[in-house]
């Protein structure tokens, strides 16, 4: 029996669990579904249980309109249920969002005035874009998630870790059961006025004293492009990055862009934007960046890297 029959069986046997499990990779594709409503009906089913997660899950599914129409009283209703079962990763969250105060809509969905410092490329900065208490939550969720961060190899394609890069990191999935984390690329989306189904999933950046990220670009080079003709094929060129300081308690760590002459250190829930791609569809040679090393305490960075095109849920 291969792991998917197992987890079917498993649910089938009414394990609140594996019908979670089952649900979820059903929605992410890792499962073929016999219908479009089956996926919910297994998650459906793990929370008349009160499996708390799947609770907490069908809030991600909610606020992201996956499988149902976008609701966010829905979202904050099943976030609200998922607490009360005493789950604390669902508490965590409704305190990080400050109860229903910290879950306006209007407030996740209209972000701060963009700052312009430079039109080529495009740099922007936002002041508060993210309250300390939602920067907070999400720095508590990645540390012990951390692995070293790797980059693409040019040649090849593959993930690799390499000197140029020293800092550590964490992944979430697209449909994380994370209220915090999906509303805070909700606000990305909003302030790209990109749909959020052009996000790559969101990692979280660690440097400890010393480490840093030596120059680079975030787009597809031209030199790379056999690499990664798949790729470019299916989800385009990263059109655009945003990175926010989750924290501001450390000494170095800028974000500096050698050929402009310009770093910026942002405060605990700043936002950093650049296009790496023009409004004209060609590379910008001046988004080359850097992230300084970290010379006192730790830094905390929240990236997210944005696509011409849809990618699939991951």
């Amino acid at each position: 029996m291969n792991e998917a029959d197992a987890i079917r069986a498993q649910a089938l046997a009414g394990d609140a669990n594996a019908q979670y499990r089952l649900g979820r990779f059903m929605i992410l594709g890792k499962i073929p579904a016999g219908s479009p409503e089956e996926p919910l009906h297994w998650i459906d089913a793990a929370c008349r249980q009160k499996f708390p997660l799947a609770i907490l899950f069908k809030s991600s599914l909610a606020i992201l309109g996956v499988a149902r129409p976008q609701s966010f009283d829905d979202a904050f209703g099943f976030l609200v249920e998922a607490a009360a079962c005493g789950y604390e990763r669902a508490q965590g969250q409704l305190a990080a969002l400050e109860g229903e105060r910290g879950f306006d809509p209007a407030f996740w969905l209209n972000p701060p005035p963009l700052e312009q410092h430079f039109g080529s490329p495009r740099i922007f900065t936002m002041s508060r874009f993210l309250p300390r208490s939602a920067c907070d939550w999400l720095i508590s969720q990645s540390r012990s998630r951390l692995q070293p961060a790797p980059i693409k190899h040019s040649g090849t394609g593959q993930s690799a870790v390499i000197s140029a890069r020293s800092n550590t990191g964490c992944g979430f999935s697209s449909i994380e059961a994370d209220l915090v984390l999906q509303l805070t690329n909700l606000r990305i989306a909003a302030a790209l006025g990109l749909p959020i189904a052009h996000q790559e999933p969101t990692n979280i950046l660690h440097y400890a004293p010393g480490q840093e990220y030596l120059p680079h670009y975030d787009f597809v080079a031209h030199d790379e492009e056999q690499a990664f003709a798949d790729e470019l094929e299916k989800f385009g060129q990263r059109l655009a990055t945003c990175l926010i300081y989750l924290n501001d308690d450390f000494g170095g760590g800028e974000t500096v862009f050698p050929r402009l002459n310009w770093a910026y250190r942002g405060k605990a829930g700043d936002a950093l934007i650049f296009w790496n791609i023009s409004e004209q569809g060609e590379r910008e040679r001046n988004s080359f960046h850097a992230g300084r090393k970290v010379t006192a305490g730790e830094k905390w960075l929240y990236s997210k890297w944005v696509r011409a095109k849809p990618l699939p849920l991951q």
